[in-house]
């Protein structure tokens, strides 16, 4: 079940800032403190990660995975996208609002439940194809008030 703090503390995230990925590495522990995330790795002495390092990996880590999406305008609504993940044969909905960018996935739904916003790697792989990189950018652009062009039709 995921939860506001396993989504951003989740011992997956550990493995890959850590880069153990491809270690067999079952029994790793990840748990939240006030500022700090206590990680124990067996065979390593338990640490403290900062909460900045997961929130940061959090971010980067769906703008990675939004670099092999391919995205697709709707011609009848422009500001309405599907973003395509051809390696897992799955599509999901995008659209583009003044203050935020909505995803179908269930990555954003858990977002938006937790934290009221939030930008899945659908949602970063629109902004990249608008040519943002953030949705602050976005946000501050000032675009998201100037009709986005229809495209032609072949």
């Amino acid at each position: 079940m995921v939860t506001p703090s396993n989504i951003l503390y989740s011992a997956a995230a550990l493995r890959r800032m850590c880069r153990l990925i491809y270690r067999r590495v079952t029994e790793l522990q990840v748990r939240e403190w006030w500022s700090v995330v206590w990680v124990w790795i067996p065979g390593y002495r338990p640490t403290f990660v900062p909460k900045r390092a997961f929130k940061r990996h959090f971010v980067q880590w769906r703008r990675q995975m939004a670099k092999v999406l391919r995205v697709v305008v709707w011609a009848s609504h422009p500001q309405r996208y599907t973003v395509h993940n051809d390696a897992k044969h799955s599509s999901y909905v995008v659209e583009v609002l003044p203050a935020a960018v909505t995803c179908t996935c269930e990555d954003y739904q858990n977002q938006f439940k937790f934290w009221g916003k939030g930008c899945c790697k659908h949602g970063y792989a629109v902004l990249g194809h608008l040519g943002f990189d953030s949705l602050n950018d976005y946000i501050n652009s000032g675009q998201q008030s100037r009709p986005v062009p229809v495209p032609l039709a072949a």
